[in-house]
């Protein structure tokens, strides 16, 4: 029987009152890993320690001091580099952060670029972004408070921001919404599901869904669910004693060789 714990879903519970949550992680094992996606926003910043961050289409390395986004639905993950590992982890309401007026900057484009042009620490504030970390993990160690939640987030976050050079976007999360229902099916599923079928999830045409998809998601749905699914298999076998036909069957691809061949493609 194949445990599921390779995947994990979150419910945060955020709401008017809190629309920031902090999770302190501490990891010691190279054993401890995720791969996840989920509707609110996530900002992290490593403290110490090393890890791999990992997303569909790419992966990055980061340590003390480094910072990464994950968007809305958007699939991620982690394997540890050097421990212990530890991190300080904000998630956000993504309806929060597209009203809020707090900076002079559009808060929502750093989690909509795609991973590679999101903000990163430049060395003259590295040691800046570390204090503010340990600050916040010494906040939260004692309480959960909100309003230190969103004043330690924002402070972060402007930090990332003030040297980056942003990107031109053109999405929306408002209407990310729309895809919801096919982000979930490709979740909860774990199979092979047509375009057809997560069109009609979301209530649209197929031409419809498939203009919206693409837009906001950088890739067709087709890709989009293949990849994801190839992603949550790779780190299964690698963090797992279940068989390569165990695995594959559990994702939707009809047998081991099936799966190598996708595998072999998006490596």
């Amino acid at each position: 029987m194949i445990n599921e714990y390779d995947l994990q879903r979150f419910n945060f519970r955020l709401n008017e009152a809190k629309p920031v949550h902090v999770i302190l992680n501490s990891h010691k094992d190279f054993n401890d890993h995720y791969f996840d996606m989920h509707y609110e926003f996530e900002l992290g910043v490593v403290i110490n320690g090393r890890m791999k961050r990992q997303y569909i289409d790419c992966q990055m390395e980061i340590g003390p001091g480094d910072a990464w986004f994950c968007g809305m639905w958007e699939p991620h993950g982690f394997e540890l580099l050097e421990t212990p590992c530890e991190a300080v982890v904000f998630v956000t309401d993504p309806e929060y952060i597209a009203r809020n007026k707090l900076l002079n900057h559009n808060i929502l484009l750093p989690f909509q670029a795609p991973p590679k042009l999101r903000p990163k620490v430049i060395a003259k504030n590295r040691a800046q972004l570390i204090d503010s970390a340990r600050k916040t993990k010494m906040i939260f160690q004692k309480s959960n408070n909100p309003d230190w939640a969103k004043l330690q987030f924002f402070q972060i976050l402007l930090v990332l921001m003030e040297s980056w050079k942003v990107p031109k976007l053109k999405n929306d999360f408002r209407v990310r919404k729309n895809i919801r229902n096919a982000l979930k099916l490709v979740f909860n599923e774990k199979r092979l599901v047509s375009t057809q079928e997560a069109a009609s999830a979301c209530r649209m045409s197929v031409s419809k869904f498939r203009y919206i998809f693409k837009i906001l998601m950088h890739s067709s749905f087709s890709e989009f669910a293949l990849k994801y699914r190839v992603r949550g298999a790779i780190d299964q076998l690698k963090n797992s004693n279940e068989t390569q036909e165990a695995v594959a069957l559990h994702w939707g691809f009809t047998d081991a060789s099936h799966l190598h061949k996708y595998i072999k493609k998006f490596d």
